[in-house]
């Protein structure tokens, strides 16, 4: 699999001569601002039924008009777009008439129904992102203060965060499998039966995948009601109901419950502010067993492999994401060590995953 292709061909580009040096920098400038045709031409694709229509069958470009009800030459130029994004494959005929598929592992992530669908980050961007990264600017004047003047964290609404949070469901697989194998390497669970608490759990994906995983484990989710219908659903359609149970509740004030031998806290440090973090890590410490481990998956900042890592480059555009939508950030590893300490945990462990940090703590 290629990352995302590049849409400049700098070798093309002088390397001497006047003003090569600004050439080169209008380039690459260009090339980041134009970033924003991809979104538009995949939500353009998702809002006329393309991603459906070829889920079902190749087709031609006036295959697609006809069924879809679109002009037949400017259905040929988004297909083409969407080809250029790899999103859809492309196949001259004998007679040159172009047909266009859909891959299965496209076709479910474009899907509403799909374990791993976009659709709801689509949604979340439309609702949300895009008007808050129009008022970045506004953002960074203001910073983001509450009433007290105290730094706050991300107001998203569960509105808002319905929409988003089976989106990024498709983070969870290989995030469960290096957390389970770095489980296993730390020897937990010491005994077959073992309890879990997922904060924030959200779609409950992390849960259901490490139920799976272990079989001896029980977990219990704690978020809104309006999320916890959606990781009950799913812990059904997974088939692991019968050992996730659920608590509507506010992890910030709520009793958490005490002797749970994992804490698992999935992208909830990362909507926090410095203070809050710091309140959130003794809560956590007050609900783990003594011999327990906290789980914290985030975009976890460790400069110790080069500020311009891919991982770090990554987390820092999400601190910008957050100072958008409202407030919270990316942290330090060295921050997480100040929180875990103060609350009389440590961390014993820190794993890379492909777009997150994993770190684990214990008791001190």
């Amino acid at each position: 699999m290629t990352n995302i292709l590049p849409l400049v061909d700098t070798g093309l580009l002088p390397a001497d001569g006047a003003n090569s040096d600004v050439v080169m920098a209008a380039h690459r400038v260009y090339e980041h601002l134009i970033a924003l045709w991809a979104p538009g031409v995949i939500e353009a694709a998702h809002d006329l039924g393309v991603f459906d229509a070829l889920g079902t069958a190749p087709a031609r470009a006036d295959e697609l008009a006809e069924q879809l009800g679109t002009d037949t030459k400017a259905t040929g130029v988004l297909l083409e777009a969407l080809y250029a994004y790899e999103i859809v494959a492309r196949e001259v005929a004998d007679d040159g008439v172009v047909g266009y598929t859909l891959a299965p592992a496209m076709a479910e992530v474009l899907s509403p129904t799909g374990l791993f669908s976009l659709t709801g980050k689509i949604g979340y961007d439309r609702k949300l992102a895009w008007d808050a990264w129009r008022g970045l600017a506004d953002a960074v004047r203001s910073g983001r203060y509450d009433a007290s003047g105290s730094e706050q964290g991300n107001r998203i609404s569960e509105y808002e965060y319905e929409s988003l949070v089976t989106g990024i469901n498709f983070w969870a697989p290989p995030i469960v499998r290096e957390l389970g194998r770095a489980l296993r390497e730390l020897g937990w669970p010491t005994t077959e039966s073992a309890r879990m608490l997922d904060i924030g759990c959200g779609s409950g994906l992390y849960s259901h995948l490490l139920l799976q995983e272990f079989p001896g484990l029980s977990a219990v989710g704690i978020d809104v009601e309006l999320i916890l219908k959606i990781a009950v659903e799913q812990s059904l359609r997974l088939g692991v109901a019968d050992r996730f149970a659920t608590f509507d509740g506010d992890f910030t004030s709520d009793d958490l419950g005490r002797d749970f031998d994992l804490v698992l806290l999935v992208n909830i440090f990362h909507l926090q502010s410095g203070d809050s973090a710091g309140l959130l890590a003794k809560r956590v410490a007050s609900a783990l067993g003594d011999n327990g481990i906290v789980a914290i998956v985030d975009q976890i900042i460790d400069d110790r492999q080069g500020p311009r890592s891919t991982h770090n480059r990554f987390f820092r555009l999400f601190a910008t994401s957050m100072l958008a939508t409202g407030g919270g950030g990316a942290y330090t590893v060295d921050d997480y060590d100040a929180w875990l300490e103060s609350a009389g945990l440590h961390r014993i462990a820190l794993v890379d995953t492909p777009m997150h940090r994993v770190l684990l703590a214990k008791r001190s």
